[in-house]
């Protein structure tokens, strides 16, 4: 009984750093917002995947307070990778117009 909870206890340990690292790394890297001077891909350079949400967030802000509304998932079909949809590019193009933020 013993060895059996030990062995589950250790099982439990492993799998739980072994996902808590993947989603950690995951997320610090961009993969979308890699090239280019616009705001999102600054924040990308100067702090990866949080620095861009971020950045996007107030985006959103900005865009919200000039009467215009944006949502993540109006662009993005998964918020865990953030794939993008297909009007992705030319919605980003009318929040840049929008949003204040350079």
């Amino acid at each position: 009984m013993i060895r059996f909870a030990a062995l589950l206890f250790t099982a439990t340990i492993l799998t739980i750093s072994t996902l808590g690292g993947r989603a950690v790394g995951d997320d610090g890297k961009c993969t979308i917002a890699t090239k280019g001077d616009s705001p999102t891909a600054k924040a990308c350079v100067k702090g990866g995947r949080a620095e861009a949400k971020k950045m996007m967030k107030e985006m959103v802000k900005q865009a919200k307070a000039a009467g215009q509304k944006f949502t993540c998932d109006g662009c993005h079909k998964d918020l865990d990778n953030y794939e993008l949809t297909k009007n992705a590019a030319d919605d980003f193009k009318k929040l840049e117009a929008v949003a204040k933020v350079k």
